[in-house]
């Protein structure tokens, strides 16, 4: 496995925008703990480590301070981006964060953009597929949730403007995160009170440790820009075995096949936005479909391996 981190490189100064999010939070740490120089570019007020240079800015106002920030880094890494919310929020705090950013930056500079596999086309998908980099990417936007819609539309703006400003660009494409502190995700079905809807048993969930996330932002940032990344844990679970897996699972388990919804979710289209994701045919298969993730690409070019198995994982992220 190739060296990473200050020792093998020597320090980088990186500025990491969503500092004071989950995986910002963490990235931080990891960059520290990789021996480089760390700018947290935090929105709201948050606790940093000692050492960390610390510019609250509000992304999609830019500014001054901002643009001499990236001046003095070697590699952004973008995590900053709207987890939630309606088309304005995502427009505003995914889009324009990001196109302030990147026009904010030296010509010709480097950013690691944390992406997610949110952006593939599931319609073209067969069931128990493989899902590469190769898949294509969605190209009706308005069929899928406010989050997968944003993500898209991040990443084609960013390759528009690295185009442009001539910066040396990487997408890292991250599955679900998880870790201490954010077990659930998007991929069970919906919790009712005590009681989850499962609406899949089959398939492997697209998760990916924090560890994992982290690692491999810090590991792009050292090498070459390249080519989108899927960001993925080798040991991928079924839903029975991660339910399983948790000390404060849901009471309830409801099996309710999702295919069943489509036909309905069909007869609501008329509703258009209006309608939520769980009715959306495009959102029930980019969320349910068995689908099988390669993540070999990450392995071989950014040297990066899943830190322990899932089980213990799990065990850690619970204590």
């Amino acid at each position: 496995m190739p060296e990473t981190g200050a020792d093998a490189m020597g320090a980088l100064t990186l500025l990491i925008t969503g500092a004071g999010g989950y995986i910002g939070r963490h990235a931080v740490d990891e960059a520290l703990h990789q021996g480089h120089r760390v700018i947290a570019v935090l929105r709201r007020p948050a606790d940093m480590p000692d050492g960390v240079d610390v510019l609250h800015c509000d992304l999609a106002e830019g500014g001054d301070a901002l643009a001499a920030a990236c001046a003095r880094a070697d590699v952004v890494i973008h995590c900053a981006a709207s987890m939630s919310g309606d088309a304005g929020e995502h427009a505003r705090d995914t889009l324009k964060a990001t196109e302030t950013l990147m026009s904010s930056m030296p010509r010709g500079g480097r950013i690691v953009l944390l992406g997610s596999i949110a952006v593939y086309d599931y319609e073209v998908l067969e069931p128990d597929a493989m899902l590469t980099e190769a898949a294509p990417l969605e190209d009706r936007p308005e069929r899928r949730d406010g989050y997968a819609a944003g993500k898209l539309g991040q990443e084609h703006l960013a390759l528009r403007l690295a185009a442009d400003h001539e910066h040396k660009l990487t997408i890292l494409r991250a599955g679900a995160v998880f870790g201490p502190g954010r077990l659930w995700n998007a991929h069970f079905g919906p919790m009712i009170g005590p009681l989850l809807i499962r609406m899949e048993s089959r398939g492997e969930l697209p998760l990916c440790h924090i560890s994992t996330c982290v690692q491999a932002l810090t590991n792009a940032a050292e090498r070459p820009a390249t080519g989108p990344i899927n960001v993925l844990d080798e040991d991928l679970p079924h839903r029975d075995r991660y339910l399983n897996c948790l000390a404060k699972g849901p009471n309830l388990v409801l099996p309710l096949n999702w295919r069943w919804l489509v036909p309905l979710a069909h007869l609501l289209r008329p509703l258009g936005p209006r309608r939520p994701g769980l009715l959306r045919p495009a959102v029930l298969r980019a969320r349910f479909l068995p689908l099988r993730y390669d993540n070999s690409r990450m392995r071989e070019v950014l040297g990066v391996r899943q830190a322990h198995g899932f089980e213990l994982l799990m065990h850690e992220a619970q204590q």
